[in-house]
């Protein structure tokens, strides 16, 4: 395939026509800086070539230049076989197709599939970016930084190969014929089992579904059988427990036995009324005799509580006035030790002040201490900062080495020019009397000498002339390249401020000595400002200069205190010690005061409760004795206990009568039997009705045919089980053949390696002498071995990788040249990572390659591909 132009408007960047001729057969090279749109040529030709021009996807879109709402368009022009053709494509808006040569013109959808069958590639998924449907050319045109990854052909070219392998080889497995075979038995496998995981599928899966269903079926059967079978024997002995509970319902012996239980109970109850009656009199007289014995136990008890209070009211009096004379003296004490207390506390409060103040002038001195030790430092500061100044100054006088090499090189240029320069001049002294002029070359001249580098004519006034010719070779060239050498010295001393190159080697020599002592100055510097945490100044040279700035008139002339701080501290603690032991006492006179206050509330709260007490006994003695004296209370205490004595003995005589019959258990009898009766008739109705419902199922049931339909179902399981054992047996075939035909692949393609390996060979022994490269089951270049090492793809350097590939994408055009294919390389700003070496030999095996193929090469270096003769292009 030989491209021959390219038209464009409103593509990307691209907002003006752009229109490039002028390709070539062979190498062309367009060289143009970046940015200016190399990359952007080669996506429009993807797009023409692969993109269908009814699409609207997000790449299609990203074809319009920013901000505009334009329709995008390109227009090719290319050759294949031989053949011209033309090719318009315009997206988005208006959007259409149009494809010209081999006799007509086609448009629309059959532009595009025509299009396909001429440069072999299939139609891509919506978004146009698959790169296993481009084909050859999807292979070969290489966008900016594709070639940096080693990766094996499309899908397309890999089938292509293989066919074109086949005949070199003669091998068919790896080839399309053994692509068809496999194909099938992978579809005949897939209709049985998926081919990842083994699992069920198709007539399989359907199969042992209906094994499964039928085996469910075969269960359903048995089921029911048994269902029928025992419902036949559940049938027969439900109706012989109904017999036996109708004649149950009927027996007369159970009547007879509930008339005397319900005559018993009548008489029970008239007993247990009587027996209620006597205790309900009893209950009145006991009654009675307990209220009177209750009197006499108050009177008693009140008399006793009248005297207890009068006692306990007595010594709680007592109590209460010992307590309180008791508090009075823990008061008095506790205002005593209070008063001691303040005192020792005024003490240490004045000690701990003079400590303070003391305190407060030993700091004063030592933050003047510090300050002078500051000050002292910041003078000595001062002079290394001097010395430091002199040093950088000193040190930034260095010249720089390839300046001064420069004039060490102008020196010896001028040497050598004086050198030249007297060896070719004729040195000439003249001596005139006076008056005498003196004439050189015609022109009157009062030198004593001169230097002469051609032919010169002296004339001593009228005494005659003399003429001068110096040896064969001087001329005046030697005094010019003098003249220039001194000057270009000249102006470099005076650029550097020199006045010789010896003088600059000693002064970078001084410079390199004020440098070493410059960088033991600093260190010194540092050390001689260490900070000082007494003043709070930080470590470091800026802290002490703007500590010593600020620094207050007089802070650093404080005098030494005359204070004895041990002495001060001692009395300190002392004072602390009497104050401690002050509050200690005062705290036992507080806790023995509120102790005693305790007590007085105590003993007056009993002396009030005492007082109450006494003042309720009184109260209730005299409440006891309103209705009489004690022996009017004794005397009706005595007649409420014959009246008491008489109620018990009817109540005996009543309970004797009710013990001969237990009404309870009488009750619980009558109610066994009715409940009994209710359960028979209860258990009567469901017998009833499980007989009708097991007739029923009997009925329904035994039209069936319950052992039939069990027999079919064990002969459709039967037949299913056959059906699945034999569809496995298929599927297990299958798979054994998927493995014999997937090892026959691997030895096909480690024989289609060899033809392969040794086109992409030819050119890696160019780039990489002695070295041979591994491919993958897909054709991908895996690895390369050189001195006795195998290395990765992925281990090797990006300017490997890049080679490697575009070479394996040579070997493989190649191959498909041989088979007819449409074959052009185009790489987008190839070989950046290459030195200069391999430069060299890719450009040199690309041109090589061009004499077989059209090679586009994009780029924006010049320089690195001046050397190659090829046809030079450039975007107008």
């Amino acid at each position: 395939m030989i491209l021959r132009s390219i038209a464009l408007s409103n593509f990307r960047k691209f907002r003006e026509p752009l229109r490039i001729e002028g390709f070539t057969d062979g190498l062309n090279i367009v060289i143009e800086p970046n940015e200016t749109g190399k990359s952007t040529i080669l996506e429009a030709l993807r797009a023409a070539f692969f993109v269908r021009y009814s699409a609207k996807t997000e790449l299609v879109r990203s074809y319009v230049p920013l901000g505009d709402d334009v329709a995008p368009r390109v227009a090719i022009a290319f050759d294949v076989k031989g053949q011209g053709w033309t090719l318009e494509k315009q997206f988005l808006k208006s959007a259409f197709v149009r494809l010209e040569g081999g006799g007509g013109r086609r448009e629309s959808d059959a532009a595009e599939e025509t299009l396909q069958q001429l440069l072999g590639f299939e139609r891509g998924n919506s978004r146009g970016t698959d790169e296993e449907t481009r084909g050859p050319l999807g292979m070969l045109w290489v966008e900016q930084m594709g070639a940096l990854e080693v990766k094996g052909p499309n899908r397309i070219v890999r089938d292509s190969i293989r066919g074109v392998l086949e005949a070199e080889v003669g091998a068919v497995t790896g080839g399309r014929r053994f692509d068809a075979i496999r194909a099938g038995v992978e579809t005949a496998y897939s209709a049985l089992r998926t081919p990842a995981t083994g699992k069920s599928r198709g007539d399989l899966l359907a199969a042992e579904a209906r094994a499964s269903a039928a085996a469910a079926a075969r269960q359903a059967a048995e089921t029911g059988f048994r269902d029928y079978e025992h419902a036949l024997a559940e049938l027969d002995g439900v109706k012989a427990r109904l017999r036996l509970l109708e004649r149950d319902l009927v027996d007369p012996e159970t009547v007879e036995t509930r008339k005397a239980l319900e005559a018993d109970q009548k008489v029970a109850e008239s007993a247990v009324l009587r027996a209620t009656a006597a205790e309900a009199q009893f209950g009145r007289a006991e009654e009675v005799a307990r209220t009177a014995s209750s009197r006499i136990e108050r009177l008693a008890a009140a008399e006793t509580r009248a005297v207890a209070a009068s006692a306990l009211l007595q010594e709680k009096s007592v109590a209460e006035a010992a307590a309180r004379a008791a508090s009075d003296g823990a008061g008095d004490e506790e205002k005593r030790l209070r008063a001691c207390l303040d005192d020792a506390r005024s003490m240490r409060e004045a000690r701990e002040t003079a400590l303070g103040q003391a305190r407060e002038r030993a700091r004063a001195h030592a933050v003047a201490a510090a300050a002078r030790r500051a000050v002292d430092a910041r003078r000595a500061l001062a002079d290394l900062e001097a010395r430091e100044r002199l040093l950088v100054e000193e040190a930034a006088g260095a010249i720089p080495e390839r300046d001064l090499g420069d004039l060490a090189k102008l020196e010896r240029a001028a040497i050598e020019a004086r050198a030249r320069f007297e060896a070719g001049a004729v040195r000439v002294e003249v001596a005139v009397g006076d008056g005498v002029p003196l004439r050189i070359d015609g022109v009157e001249s009062d030198v004593a000498w001169l230097d002469i580098l051609a032919a010169t004519k002296i004339e001593l006034g009228d005494a005659g002339s003399v003429t001068i010719r110096p040896p064969r070779g001087a001329g005046r060239s030697i005094e010019a390249d003098l003249a220039t050498a001194s000057e270009a010295l000249a102006a470099a001393l005076r650029s550097l401020g020199l006045d010789s190159h010896s003088a600059g080697v000693a002064r970078n020599e001084r410079a390199a000595a004020a440098a070493r002592e410059l960088t033991a100055l600093r260190s010194q510097m540092a050390a001689a400002c260490p900070g000082d945490a007494t003043i709070a100044l930080a470590p470091g040279a800026d802290a002490l200069r703007a500590f010593v700035a600020e620094l207050g008139a007089g802070m650093a002339d404080a005098l030494p205190p005359a204070d004895d701080l041990d002495a001060l501290e001692a009395g300190l603690g002392e004072a602390r010690l009497a104050e401690a032991d002050a509050a200690g006492r005062h705290d036992d006179s507080r806790i023995a005061l509120s102790k005693a206050e305790t007590v007085l509330a105590r003993t007056q709260a009993e002396l009030g409760s005492a007082l109450r007490e006494d003042v309720a006994a009184r109260e209730d003695l005299r409440n006891v004795l309103e209705g009489g004296d004690r022996g009017a209370l004794e005397g009706a205490l005595a007649e409420a206990r014959r009246e008491r004595a008489q109620k018990l003995e009817a109540l005996e005589d009543a309970r004797e009568g009710s013990r001969a019959f237990d009404v309870d258990a009488i009750r619980r009898r009558i109610e066994n039997l009715d409940r009994a009766a209710r359960r028979a008739g209860e258990e009567r109705l469901e017998l009833t009705a499980r007989i009708a419902s097991l007739e029923s199922t009997i009925a329904r049931e035994g039209t069936t045919g319950p052992a039939g339909v069990l027999a079919e179902a064990r002969e459709e399981e039967d037949a299913a089980i056959a059906a699945v054992d034999k569809l496995r047996r298929e599927a297990d075939v299958l798979e054994m053949l998927r493995s014999v035909l997937l090892d026959a692949a691997n030895e096909a393609s480690r024989t289609f390696m060899g033809p392969v390996t040794r086109r992409a060979g030819h050119y890696v022994e160019r780039l990489l002498p002695g070295s041979g490269l591994s491919f993958d089951e897909a054709l991908g270049l895996s690895g390369v071995a050189r001195a006795g090492m195998e290395e990765a793809c992925a281990d090797l350097s990006r300017g490997t990788q890049e080679q490697l590939a575009i070479l394996t994408r040579l070997a493989f055009a190649d191959l498909l040249l041989e088979d007819g294919a449409p074959v052009s390389l185009i790489l987008d700003d190839p070989l950046v990572y290459s030195d200069d070496t391999r430069l060299e030999t890719m450009t040199d095996i690309l041109k090589d390659a061009s004499s077989r193929m059209q090679v586009i090469l994009l780029t924006c270096r010049s320089k690195a591909f001046r050397h190659v003769d090829a046809n030079r292009m450039m975007l107008k």
